[in-house]
Order: C-alpha cells, then sequence, then structure tokens
C-alpha cells in the first residue's frame, strides 16, 4: 500500500492546525512550536497495542496517545503518538472504493484531532469531530 509522503502527513496535519475553531484551540497553542509522531503498522500490531492500552480485542483503524509535554531534543511541545493501520485503510478504503492513502489520510486526520482535544465518545462529539475531519480533507483535494 502507498503510505502517504511526510511533507503530505505535515501538510495533513497542519491542516488540522490551522482548522481548529478558536475556542477549540488548546491552552499551549501559543507555543511556537508543536510536534506529533504519526506511525503506520499493520492489524497486528495495532491489535497488540489496542488491547494493551485501550482494553479493546483486536485490530482498529487508529489509536492516539497523547503526551502533551515538551521535547526538549526537538524544541518543540509534544502532543503525541498517533498510530494507523495500513491494513485496516486497505479494506475499508476497498469497501468504500476510494484510494487507500485517502482512507489512511483520515485516520491521520481523526487521531491528531483527538491529540487535540476532540471526542468521538457521544454522538454529538463524534458528529462534530467528523464533520471538521472531512471538512479538512475536503479542503486538501
Amino acid at each position: 500500500m502507498k503510505r502517504p509522503a511526510r511533507p503530505d502527513v505535515e501538510r495533513l496535519l497542519e491542516a488540522v492546525w490551522h482548522a481548529l475553531p478558536p475556542r477549540r484551540r488548546p491552552k499551549w497553542a501559543g507555543h511556537p512550536r508543536v510536534a506529533a509522531d504519526v506511525i503506520v503498522v499493520e492489524d497486528a500490531e495495532i491489535a497488540e497495542l489496542n488491547a494493551r492500552h485501550m482494553r479493546h480485542e483486536g485490530a482498529t483503524d487508529v489509536l492516539s496517545f497523547p503526551m502533551l509535554e515538551y521535547d526538549y531534543e526537538r524544541e518543540a511541545f509534544m502532543l503525541g503518538e498517533v498510530v494507523v493501520s495500513s491494513e485496516t485503510a486497505q479494506r475499508e478504503a476497498q469497501a468504500r472504493t476510494l484510494e487507500p492513502v485517502e482512507e489512511l489520510s483520515r485516520y491521520i486526520v481523526h487521531g491528531f484531532l483527538h491529540l487535540l482535544g476532540y471526542d468521538d465518545e457521544t454522538e454529538a462529539q463524534a458528529r462534530e469531530m467528523e464533520a471538521l475531519q472531512e471538512r479538512i480533507l475536503t479542503g486538501l483535494k
């Protein structure tokens, strides 16, 4: 599966950052530099992480691990890690007749929104998060 290139991932994350409504900007948004890691894995690895950290069985599309601390090596505020499954993206893309890289990008945006404080536990939260996510992705086409 073709994975997004680093510049494409950076563009995705910047689009998310700039799309945040002012009321949703985190306290540390004024920090001059922020960082996040995006890790692309296969189903077996994300299933292991899902079981260990979320206590859920099986593979999932995306997991987010907030860190929210200053990274002195990067000289940036570290938001956390977004882990996405390339195999899940491949299956979902095929089922939805999308390009796999588009589905993987959706997971990256979704995970980054979680790092920025968005949640999707309730139906209202999920609608708000999905609407923003899709608006961001549409704006990048």
